[in-house]
């Protein structure tokens, strides 16, 4: 399924350069407040299944978990009571396996921690890969009730090839993490949900943004005028992931995040 959330008509091309810059200044700023590991700390439970599942953030290529300000302030205002973040480096040995092996540890200390059987994932442009190695290869389909990602190169992306180390490598069209991601696609209990635009020059193709395979079944949301950075404190996208935790239909989901993006432009 393919949903696209419209902004209001503007001299996009201009506005969304002119806003992907703001956003990187703003990612610039905030990033040293994210260097440092936060540890886990739970809120008050509300009782309530959907909103005490534990929310983990996983942040892209180069950044750390400042990036997820937003959503974390916008996900507790939604009733959420247990969200989380995860930091590592991906200019180092390390490739996507072992990246998201260590995303397999995260996800078991944190259950651990809650008692919780299942959590969410809410990936980042290479976060957002993390969560699906994680999902089809190391078991954690048992464990991930709802997957989101924000701008993450499924199919890969040609801005890669200007990265470096072996993260870079397997974000490469055609790369062997990329092509095992595709052949092992199976059906899972885990809800997909993708959000991507068309603004985004990191993510190249842009319909790599999206999970078009169909075993998968995810609900594929474009976000017209965004670009890689801006598009994680996006109004629309910042209600479209609560919607989609919170386990709102397809079109309930939309429909909030169409509100935002009103409000917004309001």
């Amino acid at each position: 399924m393919v949903l696209v959330l419209p902004t209001p008509v503007r001299p996009r091309t201009y506005v969304a350069h002119a806003r992907e810059l703001a956003a990187t200044v703003r990612c610039a700023v905030l990033y040293p407040f994210g260097v440092a590991e936060r540890a886990f700390g739970c809120g008050r439970p509300a009782g309530d299944a959907v909103h005490d599942t534990p929310v983990l953030l996983v942040h892209g290529y180069g950044h750390n978990r400042s990036g997820w300000f937003d959503l974390e302030r916008q996900l507790r205002r939604a009733g959420f009571t247990s969200v989380h973040t995860m930091n590592y480096t991906a200019y180092g040995r390390d490739g996507v396996p072992a990246l998201a092996a260590r995303l397999a540890a995260r996800v078991d200390e944190l259950r651990a921690l809650t008692g919780a059987s299942k959590v969410h994932i809410v990936g980042h442009s290479l976060g957002g890969v993390l969560a699906r190695w994680y999902v089809q290869e190391l078991g954690g389909d048992e464990f991930v009730d709802t997957a989101v990602t924000v701008a993450s190169p499924h199919e890969g992306t040609l801005a890669a090839f200007a990265g470096v180390g072996p993260c870079a490598r397997d974000l490469r069209p055609g790369s062997r993490v990329v092509r095992r991601l595709a052949a092992g696609a199976r059906p899972s209990p885990v809800r997909w949900v993708t959000f991507s635009s068309e603004a985004d020059v990191v993510v190249r193709p842009a319909v790599s943004g999206m999970l078009r395979t169909k075993a998968l079944a995810a609900t594929n949301v474009t976000v017209c005028g965004e670009g890689h950075v801006g598009i994680m404190s996006s109004p629309a996208v910042l209600a479209g992931v609560a919607a989609a935790l919170s386990h709102v239909p397809a079109a309930g989901a939309e429909a909030e995040a169409e509100a935002a993006a009103e409000a917004e432009a309001a």
